[in-house]
């Protein structure tokens, strides 16, 4: 009996540690959820393949002469080539090139880049010149190469929704099962008795009831009747002939 009482208290410990250390992963795992959702979300859905760059660039002009100057960001890999088109019918491979106009005018700017894997991006912008003016400005991303970040956002966003989906669902699981553990383990050691409760649909409550009506005997059929009652004497004493 000993043995016994104490290898249920050894389960119950075992169900009530198993309990807690799931709730508790649940609950640190939720707060460094909110505490850092972006670097949740990407440990969960991680970039697939190579990153490559993203090209821009600065431009400013005195007179008909600009300066260009490589802004571009880079991928996995260094810049190796540059291709710039000022839009003049001239063209530059210099990263950072300064180049004089014909005349005053605006000219559609191009640079293209390309990284180490081969990976390449085009920034784009329209550059306005004037004999003795100043301006500046600068070049961003191509509408072709900015569709293709969208349309992958998009597709990352995707993937990591149905992600987000699971980890949820996950954490969700894994606090009822370590709540049941948790439950089972201290009814283990605090058993709690059992409730037994019956139900009976009113066909069958009808059906009862008339059962112990039939049963319960007929007290009225089997009762004495009364005694008649004596008869009063005449008052006169004399009888009737």
């Amino acid at each position: 009996m000993k043995n016994t009482n104490r290898y249920e208290r050894l389960w119950a410990t075992v169900l009530i540690v198993a309990g807690v250390v799931l709730l508790g992963v649940v609950f640190f795992s939720a707060f460094a959820i909110v505490k850092d959702p972006g670097g949740s979300y990407d440990k969960w859905v991680p970039d697939e393949g190579v990153e490559g760059p993203e090209a821009s660039f600065d431009w400013a002009s005195s007179d008909l002469v600009v300066e260009f100057v490589d802004t571009s960001s880079v991928g996995d890999a260094e810049l190796e080539r540059w291709a710039w088109n000022f839009g003049d019918g001239t063209e530059s491979a210099d990263p950072n090139p300064s180049h004089r106009f014909p005349e005053d005018g605006e000219f559609a700017i191009t640079l293209d880049v390309v990284d180490g894997n081969g990976l390449a991006s085009q920034a784009e912008t329209t550059v306005g010149v004037e004999t003795g003016a100043e301006n500046s400005g600068e070049g961003a991303l191509g509408l072709s190469d900015l569709a293709d970040s969208v349309i992958d956002a998009v597709e990352r966003g995707a993937k990591g929704g149905g992600v987000v989906l699971l980890v949820v669902g996950l954490f969700v699981v894994l606090t009822m099962v370590g709540g049941r553990l948790l439950r089972q383990g201290v009814r283990a050691l605090r058993p709690i008795p059992d409730r037994i409760s019956v139900k009976l649909r009113p066909k069958n409550l009808e059906l009862a009831m008339a059962g112990s009506e039939d049963e319960t005997p007929d007290t009225t059929e089997a009762a004495a009747s009364p005694p008649l009652p004596a008869p009063e004497p005449d008052e006169t004493g004399v009888e009737d002939q």
